[in-house]
């Protein structure tokens, strides 16, 4: 968001249908969505470091171009997940390299 003039009005919604509304050049630094419906929203061009999901469907969602280094994910249903074009570069997966599961997986599957 480069303008810096933009208001700062603080709004309170509750119980609003907000269907189909478009948000440009929008700072929600701080915001909380709580009991909301996502589905078929998109996020484009976004800065969203430092958010937090709890209790989140995230399923059939779809990243591209994500940067997610540091992040991290706790108690998640990740089956049926599928990850290609990555940099897996020191990720973990229960406090084992990824790169080395590939590496034995290659090693023991050849």
């Amino acid at each position: 968001m480069s303008d810096q003039k933009a208001g700062t009005d603080k709004l309170e919604i509750d119980n609003m249908f907000l269907c189909g509304s478009r948000f440009s050049r929008v700072s929600l630094k701080g915001a909380v969505f709580r009991d909301a419906h996502f589905m078929g929203a998109r996020l484009e061009d976004v800065n969203a470091e430092g958010m937090s999901f709890d209790d989140v469907n995230l399923g059939g969602a779809s990243f591209k171009n994500v940067t997610m280094s540091g992040a991290k994910i706790d108690q998640a249903n990740l089956s049926g997940l599928t990850i290609t074009n990555a940099n897996i570069t020191d990720m973990t997966v229960d406090g084992i390299k990824l790169t080395d599961l590939i590496a034995l997986w290659d090693k023991t599957h050849r």
